[in-house]
């Protein structure tokens, strides 16, 4: 039987990982090769990769120096583009700006130009921020940079050379959260995006039409209770399923709350079809979530913090688990510990990588009290280990 592992993989600062409500993934290669894009401790904007499932890491490599109070990550292959970019956009609070650069992943980690998406006037904590590709290969950028004055909607149609304001989908507010995400109309430059609506508790679905500009938004599920970016993030995660041309979504209905479910859609341009709930009827102390696609067996992996039966406690004392889907969400199997219950774990961040290959090595999760970036693995050995590799 395996044994889990969480490796140390970095060192951040405080709840910078989260606190601006970014999208972050780990992103796997065709290779197998791992990437972790995060925030350090000096607020820049680093890389890690590792070659062998998580065991062992790269020293970082920094992408930008400066302030960074929020990053947001896309890979090419996760829209079904051949090709191994990594796009990451980022705010930061001293030139309060959004701006842009990539890793190239298949030409020796080569880093791009950067660039600004937006250029701002002041920065503050909470916010959002995400980054998505359209399967035809234009950009788009969301991104609120000081929890409701500034930011707005933006594409590249360069590669992320240049950028150009477009319709904002929603008016901006303070604690509102938006994933972008490729879409799958017969024009391949539309995307779709998984909006939360803080005022409304609620989570709906928005198709953007490049051509026209415009938004179509269509709900998803009422009753909805959010809770704010700067206390734990996120507690909705996308996959973008290619075989089946659809977007996933899960989400909670409500954090640290009993009777809370953390619910399942999949979701494509003229339908919205939830699946059984990954968790129902939460007993407390349950929150985060993140998702994944097994592309070799079309497997879905569901990770999320605080065990079902109530006997943690969240955001002071949880672990990560995961549910697994063999048959597109119709049943979930058993809760599965991700994490070592030899220690406490103050989590309060989680993330996964969206699509991947091989076995489910792919939890992310934080320690805020450590401020340490760990990785949940499972590998067949006599112990596990909590391995330290480093700042």
């Amino acid at each position: 039987m395996a044994n889990r592992a969480d490796i140390l993989v970095a060192q951040t600062t405080g709840l910078v990982q989260f606190n601006g409500g970014g999208t972050q993934y780990l992103i796997q290669t065709p290779t197998g090769v791992l990437y972790l894009v995060y925030v350090d401790t000096g607020s820049d904007v680093a890389f890690r990769k590792s070659q062998d499932g998580g065991f062992t890491w790269s020293n970082p490599v920094i992408v930008f120096t400066g302030t960074v109070t929020a990053l947001s990550v896309w890979y090419d292959r996760w829209s079904d583009i051949a090709a191994g970019l990594i796009h990451c956009a980022y705010t930061e609070s001293a030139t309060d700006d959004t701006l842009y650069r990539s890793i190239n992943t298949e030409s020796s980690d080569a880093l791009g130009t950067q660039t600004v998406i937006f250029a701002g006037a002041s920065t503050a904590t909470g916010g959002c921020l995400s980054i998505t590709r359209a399967r035809g290969g234009n950009l788009y950028c969301h991104t609120v940079i000081d929890a409701a004055a500034e930011g707005g909607f933006y594409r590249s149609t360069d590669a992320g050379g240049t950028w150009a304001a477009r319709t904002n989908p929603e008016a901006l507010a303070t604690t509102d959260q938006i994933i972008l995400l490729p879409g799958f109309a017969a024009d391949n430059q539309d995307i779709m995006a998984f909006f939360w609506d803080a005022s409304a508790n609620e989570v709906s679905r928005y198709v953007h039409d490049d051509s026209a500009n415009t938004w179509a938004e269509t709900s998803i599920a009422a009753s909805m209770a959010d809770q704010v970016a700067t206390t734990a993030f996120p507690h909705f995660a996308a996959a973008v399923d290619i075989a089946n041309s659809r977007n996933l979504l899960v989400a909670w209905s409500a954090v640290d709350t009993a009777n809370a479910d953390l619910r399942c859609w999949y979701v494509t341009e003229s339908a919205i079809t939830e699946v059984t709930n990954v968790v129902l009827n939460s007993t407390d102390d349950q929150g985060l979530a993140a998702i994944g696609i097994n592309t070799a067996t079309g497997d879905w992996y569901v990770y999320y913090a605080g065990k079902s039966d109530g006997s943690e406690t969240f955001l002071t004392n949880v672990n990560i688990y995961c549910k697994v889907s063999r048959d597109q969400g119709s049943t979930w199997g058993p809760e599965t510990l991700m994490t070592d219950t030899a220690f406490a774990y103050d989590i309060t961040w989680l993330v996964t990588a969206p699509r991947f290959t091989g076995p489910p090595i792919v939890a992310f999760h934080n320690d805020i009290a450590l401020d340490e970036l760990l990785i949940a693995v499972e590998f067949p050995r006599r112990r596990a280990v909590h391995q330290l590799l480093g700042g």
